[in-house]
């Protein structure tokens, strides 16, 4: 097996240091050696995780937060490896999601049983460049891609998720809705946010896209158009509780295998932000082998 490890996920340090040693030794009791590779800096993960599967290795395991398993994951796409996560980060959405524990003892356990379940992947082209980036979870044009253009770093590591919110709810009393364009189909729908979701909910329990799944075969988009930033706010309230609904006045919900969004907005998949509009969605059914409890 081979991990990719970010030395300062969790806690960092010696106690970072020793739960990795502990990881190894418990995979070492049940026959599997483990090859570890730290990153160093951004897009190290990517860059890992290619090397990983060009040597061969048909386990590639992902120990960080939501941002370094969404790097690893643009280094695997096509691979042949099954993939493991180990949660380890301050941010673990797609962990939790997955039920995967954060527990090295028991991680480790999870990874020598070796069932799995296969994950479908988004992914996001940029209609200009040509670039593509996969996501697991969501794709978010407008207020909250705005949100994690504007959270800082320094108390993202700090707090984890904490931090989307509290540069969210300030970031909201002076945030200008853009319109842009949802093409669904060659059906146009004016937006001022949009969702293109694999999950049901992310970054602090928003469900945004309440009927998305990560192994189904398209994705929800979930369509907001008002003005209004206290809308926003009251639609965020039932969002954080019961989930969006269709029904609610400005909010609609589209079926969808691929998606055209255009216009000026910034695009965040998974928390990180990966460019501007306009921006193409389409679904990898192919998607990733992912080891699970």
């Amino acid at each position: 097996m081979f991990l990719i490890s970010n030395p300062n996920a969790g806690r960092g340090g010696a106690r970072r240091e020793r739960e990795v040693e502990l990881f190894r030794a418990r995979l070492a009791s049940h026959g599997l050696r483990v090859e570890v590779a730290s990153t160093q800096g951004p897009r190290d993960a990517s860059r890992l995780a290619r090397e990983a599967s060009a040597r061969g290795f048909r386990e590639v395991i992902v120990s960080g937060g939501d941002g370094t398993i969404h790097e690893a994951v643009q280094g695997l796409v096509g691979a042949k490896a099954r993939v493991g996560i180990w949660p380890a980060g301050t941010s673990n959405v797609l962990a939790r999601h997955l039920a995967l524990p954060f527990d090295a003892e028991r991680a480790a356990q999870v990874f020598a049983e070796g069932r799995t379940r296969r994950i479908t992947l988004g992914r996001a082209t940029d209609a200009k460049r040509g670039d593509a980036r996969y996501f697991f979870l969501i794709a978010g044009v407008g207020l909250d891609a705005s949100v994690v253009r504007h959270t800082r770093p320094r108390l993202k590591r700090r707090v984890g998720e904490a931090a989307y919110w509290y540069a969210g709810l300030g970031h909201l009393a002076h945030w200008q809705p853009r319109v842009f364009t949802v093409e669904v189909d060659g059906e146009e729908h004016r937006a001022t946010y949009a969702a293109v979701g694999k999950a049901p909910w992310y970054g602090g329990g928003l469900a945004v896209t309440p009927r998305a799944r990560l192994d189904a075969d398209h994705f929800e988009v979930c369509v907001i158009n008002t003005q209004s930033r206290l809308r926003y706010l009251y639609l965020l309230t039932h969002a954080m509780r019961d989930g969006l609904k269709g029904d609610r006045k400005d909010v609609r919900f589209i079926k969808a295998r691929s998606v055209r969004i255009s216009g000026e907005s910034d695009v965040q998949a998974d928390g990180e932000l990966i460019g501007r509009l306009p921006m193409t969605f389409e679904l990898v059914p192919e998607g990733l082998e992912v080891v699970v409890p």
